[in-house]
């Protein structure tokens, strides 16, 4: 995979698209980052494949980077278990954390190809973070 691949992780959240990630190339973001108590030394990250499932903010290795890999599994709509308790959607922190998304990411990877899903991955997030929802027709921008 390449370099902007290899950075959409097992679970379907794109980490290339992640403040933790891009805070690279934005100073303020960055001091903003640490401020919220972000180590500086974690900083920027480099995508969940890449640090082995141990994100910024997690005090342990993800659960679920750590299943994808004990199975050999490159994302987790591979494993014939799919879709999990891991991926289960969930109410808290919904408005300030992708977890939500990470079903439809993972779907759009499988139904289409993952070049093609992070050419749209910015814009799911958008979709999700500040789409306006209208009934029968999804979130809109």
């Amino acid at each position: 995979m390449n370099e902007r691949i290899e950075l959409v992780a097992p679970c379907g959240l794109d980490c290339g698209i992640c403040e933790l990630h891009i805070c690279k190339d934005n100073p303020e973001l960055f001091s903003q980052l640490i401020s919220q108590g972000i180590p500086k030394d974690k900083l920027p990250c480099m995508g969940c494949r890449e640090n082995e499932g141990k994100c910024p903010v997690m005090s342990e290795t993800c659960d679920t980077y750590a299943c994808v890999s004990q199975r050999e599994l490159n994302f987790c709509f591979d494993c014939n278990e799919f879709p999990c308790i891991k991926l289960h959607p969930s109410l808290d922190r919904a408005d300030v954390l992708p977890h939500n998304i990470k079903i439809y990411n993972l779907c759009k990877i499988k139904n289409t190809n993952i070049q093609e899903f992070v050419k749209v991955s910015n814009e799911i997030k958008l979709r999700y973070f500040r789409g306006k929802m209208i009934i029968g027709k999804g979130p809109q921008i």
